[in-house]
């Protein structure tokens, strides 16, 4: 019997100094299992996704340096917790003979637990479950697994704070972040908060939730007349999403003044982007700026293509190609003139539209960070 795994394509790359620091840091070693001689074993045949393999034409935001797959980690380990392969990328066997199991598959491009500048992780991690006589072929699909984030700072910032010190903190770990930082700090996917301590007094300036391979950068600036949502206690500071990349993705840039797509006048300077909006729960009455991608919202789904049928609601994204639900804020629209004005049934061209939103920000609305209570709308 043969069976064929196939997984979507993606490409990544890393660098050549970091490929170094890998070798050097981990002991390769190939450790296969023997399989009982009463047991036919089962035989696995790894790859890489068609466009996959080789140097990736793809370079991280720390360096421009292709690098070569081949000197991945990849390691096998079975439901036991044994290990059953490890060894270099590039080195693999052809196939594998290996005892009827379930078996977690890992390609790594580097190690990384703990928050670190400049060390994107790149890889992929499967599990597949083999009986006897069986012959798979896995296909894995090489994308970055940790998250980045980027701060800059604006010159009145630097000179107010001259004094204070600025921390990025995850479950992991905390990084100090020197005024003077230009590096991107890699943290394992999750929440992350930036806390500013100054003369002996920490407050946490703004928190956010990374995704895998998502590369954010944020501008803080002297917060002067922001709405009170977006005041910190002890801190008038002014976060704005700058640019976000998902490494799957093109790059968008965000500074406050330009969505950097269709838009280059500012309806709305002080509105916040759907990423923020979706970590602000409980604010009143602020100003979201998003596209609008879809509707027809259900506590488990969303429609990205009409036609639609509901009226009550949108979902609003970053980008107005996103299709990713988890990335999106729900938007509730109550009967009345903004309802008519936005559905996507009676107005279906506005579908990918750029649209700003006055309201309060929920923790739930259809099991999504959303908006409700609608006071004034832009388009």
């Amino acid at each position: 019997m043969k069976t064929k795994v196939l997984f979507p394509v993606l490409r990544a790359a890393r660098s050549s100094r970091a490929a170094a620091a890998l070798a050097a840091a981990i002991c390769v070693s190939s450790c296969l299992v023997p399989v009982p001689a009463d047991v036919e074993p089962a035989v696995l045949r790894l790859g890489l996704a068609d466009g996959a393999s080789g140097v990736s034409a793809l370079a991280t935001r720390a360096t421009a340096d292709p690098f070569d797959t081949d000197a991945y980690i990849l390691t096998l380990t079975s439901s036991d917790g044994k290990t059953a392969f490890r060894g270099l990328w590039g080195e693999r066997p052809a196939e594998f003979e290996l005892a009827p199991d379930t078996y977690a598959i890992s390609m790594l491009s580097s190690t990384f637990k703990d928050p670190e500048f400049d060390c994107p992780q790149f890889g992929d991690t499967r599990s597949v479950t083999l009986s006897e006589g069986q012959v798979a072929d896995v296909e894995l699909v090489v994308s970055q697994l940790n998250s980045g984030l980027r701060l800059k700072l604006d010159e009145k910032f630097v000179a107010t704070y001259k004094e204070a010190a600025l921390f990025l903190r995850s479950s992991a770990g905390t990084l100090a972040f020197g005024f003077g930082e230009t590096r991107t700090a890699f943290f394992q996917p999750g929440r992350v908060a930036i806390l500013l301590n100054d003369g002996g007094k920490t407050s946490t300036v703004h928190s956010l939730e990374l995704r895998p391979g998502e590369i954010m950068t944020l501008r803080l600036s002297i917060a002067e007349s922001m709405p009170r949502a977006m005041l910190v206690t002890g801190v008038n500071v002014a976060v704005r999403v700058d640019t976000v990349r998902l490494w799957s993705s093109a790059e968008i840039d965000w500074d406050g003044s330009s969505t950097g797509i269709d838009n280059p006048v500012p309806v709305v300077p002080d509105a916040v982007s759907v990423s923020v909006a979706r970590g602000m729960a409980g604010s009143k009455d602020i100003w979201v700026c998003g596209y609008i991608v879809g509707g027809d919202l259900s506590s488990k789904s969303c429609s990205f293509e009409g036609p639609f049928s509901s009226r009550t609601n949108l979902v609003l994204a970053d980008v107005p190609t996103c299709t990713d639900r988890e990335r999106c804020l729900s938007v509730q629209l109550a009967a009345g003139d903004i309802r008519n004005a936005l559905n996507l049934v009676d107005n279906p061209s506005l579908l990918g539209r750029q649209v700003w939103l006055r309201g309060d920000v929920v923790e739930s609305y259809f099991k999504l960070p959303g908006l409700q209570n609608l006071s004034d709308y832009r388009l």
